[in-house]
């Protein structure tokens, strides 16, 4: 385990010490002990979530709170309409005044991909989404103050505000993200943002640019590959990055998105689900938090790509 490594563990760790018996966070927990600036970031990051909790713990719920979650969930059933009343606004103003820790949108996001059900068809009836909105702020208060609720495994940081803890709706199809990138490398205006065969320095351009970044997700087959280049990758809105590399007359590139702004169900980092995109050679995954396809041109077919893995 190196430091990295330690702080995406310990960006789960619970406030209230439950995690310090496991092996993975007593090691990452060692690292903290051991590294100053590491140290510095986990004491800064439990006060962060315990300023959080306390804010959450402020939130009155009245007595009449589990009377509207049993409605909401019968309005999902589609036992009736459901009407949003004074009450729901309050709450709703409530939560949307806490400010979140800067990582915690993006670790529900992942935690919720991980164990996300189908999606109930959508109802005519819009209304019910308000008392829900009540309910997910009581949840949302049970997860960070249960050690039984929290997340699973690590997630990638990230921002935002609590009303866009959920899903996006217009997340990308994986096919979509193929082929926006093949429209974007067969651009003739196609263009890297910073050319440099070192992949730590490609990925310090991507981290400085707040992009989704490999660090070290690599392919093993692609770690002694030299870089030939990286840029921000955007597709309906979307904000993605693209590492190129580049051995002989060979180009393979690897393009990485964030794993809430995608909607597919992907094999996880080893077994990538390998196929082709009209002439390209297609290896599609996802690992912590993120989503990654690798596409080969011209030498780079199905089974060579396979072979990188």
């Amino acid at each position: 385990m190196d430091k990295e490594q330690a702080r995406f563990i310990l960006r789960c760790f619970r406030p209230d010490g439950a995690d310090a018996g496991s092996p993975d966070f007593a090691e990452a927990l060692a690292w903290a002990a051991e590294d100053r600036e590491l140290g510095a970031w986990l004491a800064a990051e439990r006060a962060s979530d315990a300023a959080f909790a306390r804010s959450l713990g402020e939130v009155a719920i009245p007595a009449s709170l589990r009377e509207e979650i049993l409605a909401a969930l019968a309005l999902e059933r589609g036992d009736g309409i459901g009407v949003p009343d004074e009450f729901d606004r309050q709450v709703m103003a409530a939560m949307a005044a806490i400010p979140p820790p800067p990582g915690l949108r993006a670790e529900l996001v992942a935690a919720m991909a991980r164990t996300r059900a189908p999606a109930p068809a959508k109802r005519a009836a819009w209304r019910f989404a308000a008392p829900l909105a009540a309910a997910a702020g009581v949840a949302l208060a049970f997860l960070m103050s249960s050690p039984d609720s929290a997340p699973e495994g690590p997630a990638t940081p990230g921002d935002g505000p609590v009303a866009n803890l959920l899903p996006i709706a217009n997340a990308l199809p994986i096919r979509s993200v193929e082929a926006g990138f093949i429209r974007a490398y067969q651009n003739p205006d196609f263009q890297l943002d910073l050319q440099n065969p070192d992949h730590h320095a490609l990925f310090q351009h991507l981290k400085s640019a707040e992009l989704p970044c490999p660090s070290h997700c690599l392919p093993k087959g692609l770690r002694e590959i030299p870089g030939l280049g990286c840029r921000e990758l955007e597709i309906d809105g979307k904000r993605g990055a693209l590492v190129c590399f580049k051995q002989d007359k060979d180009m393979v590139h690897l393009v990485v998105f964030k794993r809430c702004d995608v909607k597919c169900k992907l094999p996880s980092a080893g077994k990538p689900d390998i196929g082709t995109h009209g002439d390209w050679a297609v290896a599609r995954w996802e690992q912590d938090g993120r989503v990654f396809v690798l596409m080969g041109e011209r030498g780079i077919d199905a089974k060579r790509l396979a072979g990188m893995f």
